[in-house]
């Protein structure tokens, strides 16, 4: 039965607003196939447009039309396992496959979060060439892992299994004092920098 309620549209390229009784099978005009990322380039499985800027990908005319629809489309069931393995696809995967790369098919959140991680990692490249290591006055390196903060050679910078340290931070409370990754408490300050190290891994080395 047809509704009043208004409803966003989740088909891919359109993203409206409906109501269940003004739609029809020509309100939609959305993208019926996937996103389809593959180096710097962007398009849709349903059509021939590539696209390389982000914002360029999401202007991409829509090339079907249909019904608008509140179901997630990587969710829809109408053909699309006959469309995945049409003659349409397998072309475009032969075109890629030419090129010595496999398809990369991927949903826009997961590419969202993809870019996001490598924002992020190269961002902490960038800080991390803005610095330099510290060298202490006999020529090695200090790690700043809590709990451990000693001296290094520099052969065992990124070697694993050489610092034992605190995965998690101090916790003062009261009179209690212990570290959240162990939770052995003790009430002496002394006795708590003893406490044993529960990490082992690599030296993360200071930067000025």
């Amino acid at each position: 039965m047809a509704t009043t309620e208004a409803k966003k549209c989740r088909r891919h390229g359109c993203k409206k607003t409906f109501v269940e009784i003004e739609n029809s099978e020509t309100s939609c005009r959305h993208h019926s196939g996937k996103p389809m990322f593959h180096d710097t380039k962007k398009g849709w499985t349903c059509c021939n447009q590539v696209a390389y800027d982000w914002d360029e990908f999401e202007q991409l005319a829509p090339c079907s039309i249909g019904r608008h629809t509140d179901i997630d489309p990587m969710k829809l069931h109408d053909n699309q396992d006959a469309y995945f393995k049409s003659q349409t696809v397998a072309t475009a995967q032969r075109a890629i496959d030419r090129q010595g790369q496999p398809i990369v098919v991927k949903s826009i959140d997961d590419y969202n979060k993809q870019e996001e991680t490598k924002k992020k990692e190269q961002e902490e490249r960038e800080a991390a060439a803005q610095k330099q290591l510290f060298v202490t006055k006999t020529g090695n390196y200090r790690c700043v892992n809590k709990g451990c903060t000693k001296e290094f050679p520099p052969e065992d910078l990124g070697k694993d299994g050489v610092c034992h340290h605190h995965a998690g931070n101090p916790i003062f409370h009261d009179l209690k004092k212990y570290w959240d990754c162990c939770k052995r408490e003790t009430y002496d300050w002394d006795d708590f920098l003893m406490l044993e190290t529960c990490r082992v891994g690599p030296h993360q080395p200071k930067y000025v």
